[in-house]
């Protein structure tokens, strides 16, 4: 097979990232005429251009767009398969690949993997930030071990077990001067024909069905102006006045203006978080890592 030199996925991604051949090749420690033959021949073998070059620019080809997110994916894996097997070299010799949604990174979730590894020195630990929809992917496909997903999707997923953790209130983040700030006892029927701004569906799809419930529970009348995949950026939307959104509680930290943060009204909804994991072929250091769950949860 005429396969894809690792040093021609590094040129590729140089150029990719500085859209400058010669920038490129400074940041490789290469002269100009080597990085243009690494590129050529990886165009030869992919049999389509990755890139559309002037005399004054350089852009990515649509194949090109495409191709990048699978080059970084696969350096980064490389990059990490060099990692472990050099750390079984200093004893560890087994090893754990999970999950987090970064906006949900709380301080009992940092103290659970300290003590995994305090308690399990051999093993390694690999973490990796990913949204929910991309966690449950990644654990299918063998991947990762497992990943905290925050909501438990309402389908069965092939392969796929869930171990409840942790819970937290939902509340109603609202931008700094919205009139509702003014409204002492909030009661159901002041959100409605509301804007909401959201998390994707792509990317947490559970929470977005628990969102729905809620709707259809309370009969709300709004609607959905803006959405993204990560967290953060929903809540700056909020901060600009797009519109009010619900998060858990432990996301409080990663806006300290702009919003402010204020309980639902009764019953108010829980968010319960669930770890997802591989339910077959399970391997000792993730069992291991499931009964510490059930301890600190217990």
């Amino acid at each position: 097979m005429n396969r894809i030199e690792v040093r021609q996925l590094e040129c590729f991604l140089a150029v990719a990232e500085q859209l400058n051949f010669s920038k490129a090749a400074r940041q490789l420690n290469l002269s100009q005429p080597p990085l243009t033959r690494h590129v050529q021949a990886l165009e030869e073998k992919l049999g389509t251009k990755v890139f559309q070059r002037t005399t004054h620019s350089v852009s990515l080809t649509e194949a090109g767009v495409l191709f990048l997110e699978d080059a970084r994916t696969i350096l980064r894996h490389l990059d990490r398969a060099t990692e472990a097997a050099r750390r079984v070299n200093h004893g560890e010799t087994a090893r754990l690949r999970l999950a987090f949604v970064g906006a949900l990174l709380d301080e009992k979730l940092v103290q659970m993997i300290q003590r995994f590894r305090k308690e399990h020195p051999i093993c390694q630990v690999e973490i990796t930030d990913l949204p929910p929809a991309a966690q449950l992917a990644a654990i299918q496909a063998g991947e990762i071990d497992g990943g905290f997903v925050g909501a438990k999707p309402a389908r069965l997923i092939k392969g796929v077990a869930f171990a409840d953790w942790n819970k937290e209130p939902l509340l109603l983040v609202l931008p700094e001067k919205h009139p509702l700030n003014q409204v002492k006892n909030l009661q159901w029927n002041h959100l409605q024909k509301i804007s909401w701004v959201m998390v994707s569906r792509r990317a947490a799809p559970a929470f977005r069905q628990q969102f729905s419930r809620i709707v259809e529970s309370h009969s709300l009348s709004g609607q959905i102006v803006q959405e993204s995949d990560r967290v953060p950026a929903v809540l700056t939307m909020v901060a600009a006045g797009s519109g009010v959104t619900l998060a858990p509680q432990s996301v409080k930290h990663l806006m300290a203006r702009g919003v402010i943060f204020r309980p639902l009204p009764s019953p108010q909804p829980i968010l319960n978080y669930v770890f997802a994991y591989r339910c077959k072929e399970a391997s000792p250091a993730l069992n291991h890592f499931l009964s510490l769950l059930k301890r600190s949860k217990a």
